[in-house]
């Protein structure tokens, strides 16, 4: 008997979907069919036809029993959105830090054992720190999840001293945290993140800190449209201003509230506004000079990558390799923010028509940081529209290649 397309079931493209997602984590876990069959209980066949879409995965504890084997979220094998499966093992599994995130609160902390503040605080200062510097997304998927857990332990039951303490490292961590998670494109969980940062920043009460987690929660998001918490961050800067004395953190914090205040009035097209903010954070960074572990890379050397990024964003691209060129990179104490420099100049050529240039500083930025390349909303469009413009140039391969890496072909 013939059946009419019209009535085959049309949930059969879900199956399919949750079967490529069960082996898409069972190959990045290294485990064979025949091995994740035994670790649930099933048979190899089953298992085999349940990624080929051919049944369907209909009970809930196949679904878990399959996510712990593999040590996933369920929402990653049911197809949300947004996959924590990484597609290469070295960029990080963030899928750790999820559950992290949504399984602790400030009030209810996980039941692990916690290590005292001092050597958390350590671990923050030096390998933590060489890993941010590297830009070194597998490690800090790795260390991170265990420092936020043991944070929350000592902000739920430590003494008044361990408390403060730890608050302040999860305003830090918690914010670095929210842009690894945003540049391995997971945007709701980095937005979970830079929340969790301002719950511990006005626990603390301290204006300075309740800046920075203003400054993460800006920028969990691409900071491509207004939304509220980045429309905020020019508030925020003048909350920090009063406030500033001698303490040089709290300098840093106020410039770079103010270059995301810049930011912000360009999107909205208020360019003297945003050259005021500007301005104010470069005599703020020449005073200061670049400092290795200066909060959130603040100094003159980052001052220029932004004002860059300000110049191609008021479309001044002639303005932007401008400042471009006067930022030694040397200085950049992050790849990160290196990688962010060549995809502004990157972004800049596309303007001025510079194709083989624009490819060439995009190659330098996924070397120095990928994820940040794969994951940026605005280079994933630059990438697409170029290609149509390069694809029988001299930079095209290479161009092609790139395209082909993120996912945009």
């Amino acid at each position: 008997m013939r059946i009419r397309a019209s009535l085959m079931p049309e949930a059969s493209t879900d199956y399919r979907r949750i079967g490529e997602n069960i082996r898409r984590a069972r190959r990045y876990r290294g485990k064979s069919l025949e091995e994740l069959a035994g670790l649930i209980g099933r048979s190899k066949s089953w298992l085999s036809r349940v990624e080929n879409g051919l049944i369907p995965l209909e009970k809930r504890i196949d679904i878990a029993r399959i996510a712990d084997a593999l040590q996933v979220s369920t929402d990653d094998l049911l197809g949300e959105a947004t996959t924590a499966i990484p597609r290469v093992r070295h960029h990080g599994d963030v899928m750790r830090i999820r559950e992290v995130l949504l399984d602790s609160s400030l009030t209810s902390p996980l039941d692990v054992p916690a290590r005292p503040v001092a050597q958390l605080a350590a671990d923050w200062e030096g390998p933590i720190f060489t890993a941010r510097q590297k830009s070194d997304h597998a490690t800090l998927c790795r260390v991170l999840p265990d420092v936020i857990a043991e944070l929350h332990v000592h902000v739920a039951a430590g003494d008044e001293r361990d408390k403060t303490t730890a608050l302040r490292l999860l305003v830090d961590v918690c914010s670095a945290t929210a842009f690894l998670l945003r540049h391995n494109g997971q945007i709701d969980l980095a937005w979970i993140a830079a929340d969790r940062a301002a719950q511990a920043a006005a626990i603390l009460g301290d204006p300075v800190w309740i800046g920075a987690a203003c400054f993460a929660q800006a920028h969990a998001r691409p900071s491509v449209a207004r939304y509220r918490a980045f429309r905020l961050v020019a508030a925020a800067a003048d909350a920090v201003q009063p406030h500033l004395g001698d303490d040089r953190t709290a300098h840093e914090v106020y410039g770079m509230l103010r270059l995301s205040a810049a930011l912000a009035a360009t999107i909205d097209g208020d360019h003297a506004t945003a050259r005021a903010h500007a301005d104010e954070a470069q005599e703020v960074a020449d005073r200061l000079g670049d400092r290795v572990g200066a909060w959130q890379w603040f100094g003159p050397s980052n001052v220029g990558t932004w004002r860059c990024l300000l110049a191609v964003e008021a479309g001044r691209p002639e303005q932007a390799l401008q400042f471009g060129a006067s930022v030694n990179p040397k200085a950049l104490a992050s790849r990160g923010r290196e990688s962010s420099l060549h995809i502004e100049l990157a972004r800049a050529h596309a303007m001025l028509g510079h194709t083989r240039e624009c490819v060439a500083e995009l190659r330098i930025a996924e070397r120095l940081s990928p994820m940040r390349v794969y994951h940026n909303p605005l280079v994933r469009e630059l990438v697409s529209a170029q290609l149509e413009r390069a694809r029988r140039d001299a930079g095209g391969r290479e161009l092609r290649g790139l395209a082909h890496r993120m996912g945009v072909i």
